[in-house]
């Protein structure tokens, strides 16, 4: 009988920092927790969103996912399908300096800018 992988997140997350070279140490102060907190992590039980998510800007691993997915999970079908039913929307303000002379390629830029946000699945209004 073939035994199912039964890794835990906390497993996962120690095994992928080994893999990359990560040290808990330097994720630990960037974090600003005890290195003792990122060097058990494969003992932790549960992970919280906002956890992970400075985790994710200290070590460039992101498994922010994963809370989200245990989120879903424990969440009641009927509110899944409204919550996964709606569109989140990002708005992002870009502002631009141009002096006189970098006026005249400025419907090139936009064009550009508008081509590449399509590109990469961004509405651009």
């Amino acid at each position: 009988m073939a035994k199912i992988n039964t890794k835990t997140l906390g497993e996962i997350i120690k095994e992928t920092m080994k893999e990359r070279g990560i040290k808990g140490s330097v994720v630990a102060r960037k974090m600003n927790v005890s290195r003792q907190t990122i060097n058990q992590i494969d003992l932790r039980k549960k992970f919280d969103i906002e956890f992970l998510q400075s985790f994710k800007e200290a070590s460039g691993l992101d498994f922010t996912k994963h809370a989200f997915d245990d989120v879903m999970d424990k969440m009641p079908e009927e509110q899944k399908v409204k919550y996964l039913g709606q569109q989140p929307k990002i708005t992002v303000n870009i502002s631009i300096s141009a002096n006189k002379e970098s006026l005249e390629n400025l419907p090139t830029f936009i064009k550009q800018v508008e081509d590449l946000g399509k590109r990469y699945g961004f509405e651009l209004v």
